[in-house]
């Protein structure tokens, strides 16, 4: 790679919440008032100790390939195609 060249940027395989609302173009209370009322789909991905809230990015891409189906629905579709 050459000085002039800007090196490849890696989109992250986990996203936070943040980067989940932005993604999805909503805001930060929208995204927790659909968690609360288990229409998100997905559960965060715990790491360790790790007390930050993190979402799989291939997981949300499927989850909205899928059609964004109720967080029970998901988990089955989830456990069925071992995503």
């Amino acid at each position: 790679m050459s000085n002039n060249q800007a090196p490849e940027k890696i989109a992250p395989a986990l996203l936070t919440i943040d980067q989940v609302c932005a993604y999805l173009n909503i805001a930060r209370p929208t995204f927790y008032r659909i968690k609360a009322t288990g229409a998100f789909g997905l559960l965060p991905v715990k790491l360790g100790t790790l007390r930050k809230v993190l979402y799989s990015r291939i997981e949300l891409d499927a989850y909205l390939k899928a059609g964004c189906p109720h967080r029970k629905i998901w988990q089955t579709q989830k456990k069925e195609t071992k995503l």
